[in-house]
């Protein structure tokens, strides 16, 4: 999940309330209760969600153990859990991905010489491991959030990492039968380049997504293309989507069909704001963006999901203890948008 640092360490400390919520949505958008998916008893947070017409399968990070380690919990279409809480690895920051026959996830784990890396693994719905894991890149203490997408011929994991460059810059690794191939895809140039997200249509359109310093404030960037345009620097290449005097960050997207939804977090009124915007397959706007919320909260952390004809968004709303002091208890809250 994409957060500025200070946000992050926040939300680490926040408790382990309910990480999801898993929906079944009705013809009129209504809601089922929150169902509790980890019983952590310490911390589960910085959820990952997968779906495939069998259900649902979550995964999070969490500390029961004494020792950060990534879990995960099948639920059925009903939102309902069919298995037990499993614990798959000695890492953090999970993210994964169901591609109808695998769970796919990825994972930063510390190596005994205290590097960190970039993982990937697959498992079949009953836990089993199918493949040997493979390590992907390096990442580094600043690494907070990793986003998979896959087609036919393997698996795209995107990540940030300060890794012989001034700041954090993006980085795309290719997963294949011939292993990962790793490569940098912003400028080393000093400013931050964050929390990037990538989604692959079923026609094969990419969109990468991420929030960027470059021009002295936080701000959203988009690139839609082919393959080919995820070659080489991409900072020329790339859309400003936000233009706003608070920080922009925490930017999530998902394509319904043709139509790709992208949904952040805006600080201009002085609290977190959600926000979406739609664009065409060839990243053109379709129309001005449209703030979700608009109370006293802070809304951050957007997950969107393509619904009908529009998008099924969750966030967390948190309340920080003051301006400076940004604690305070959170909960999941979830919104469609229809066109």
């Amino acid at each position: 999940m994409a957060m500025d640092q200070e946000t992050s360490a926040v939300m680490r400390r926040l408790p382990a309330v309910c990480l999801l919520l898993c929906f079944l949505l009705t013809a009129c958008s209504h809601a089922a209760e929150p169902i509790q998916v980890s019983h952590s008893g310490s911390g589960a947070y910085e959820a990952a969600l997968a779906t495939d017409e069998k259900g649902f399968a979550v995964a999070w990070y969490d500390s029961r153990d004494g020792n950060p380690e990534i879990y995960m919990r099948l639920l059925d279409d009903s939102g309902r859990p069919s298995g037990p809480e499993r614990r798959l690895t000695a890492s953090r920051n999970p993210v994964i991905v169901a591609d109808g026959q695998a769970i796919i996830a990825a994972w930063i784990q510390t190596e005994p010489d205290s590097s960190e890396w970039v993982y990937m693994g697959t498992w079949d719905r009953d836990g089993r491991e199918l493949r040997t894991r493979t390590r992907v890149g390096v990442a580094s203490k600043t690494t907070w959030n990793l986003n998979i997408a896959v087609d036919r011929s393997g698996a795209w994991i995107v990540y940030d990492a300060a890794a012989s460059t001034r700041a954090n810059e993006l980085f795309l690794a290719r997963v294949e039968g011939s292993g990962a191939h790793l490569a940098r895809l912003t400028k080393d140039d000093g400013a931050e380049s964050k929390y990037p997200d990538l989604k692959i249509s079923d026609e094969g359109r990419l969109a990468l997504t991420w929030y960027d310093m470059r021009d002295g404030n936080d701000e959203v960037y988009l690139l839609v293309g082919s393959q080919s345009d995820l070659r080489g620097e991409i900072d020329d290449r790339s859309r400003r989507v936000t233009m706003t005097a608070g920080e922009s960050i925490g930017a999530y997207l998902t394509w319904n069909k043709d139509v790709l939804g992208l949904a952040w977090s805006d600080k201009t009124r002085g609290v977190h704001d959600i926000f979406i915007q739609r664009f065409d397959r060839l990243g053109v706007p379709l129309g001005s963006e449209q703030r979700i919320t608009g109370g006293n909260t802070w809304s951050i952390l957007p997950a969107i999901r393509p619904w009908r004809a529009g998008f099924a968004l969750a966030w967390t709303d948190y309340q920080p203890t003051s301006s400076q002091i940004h604690e305070g208890p959170g909960e999941v809250a979830f919104a469609v948008v229809d066109y």
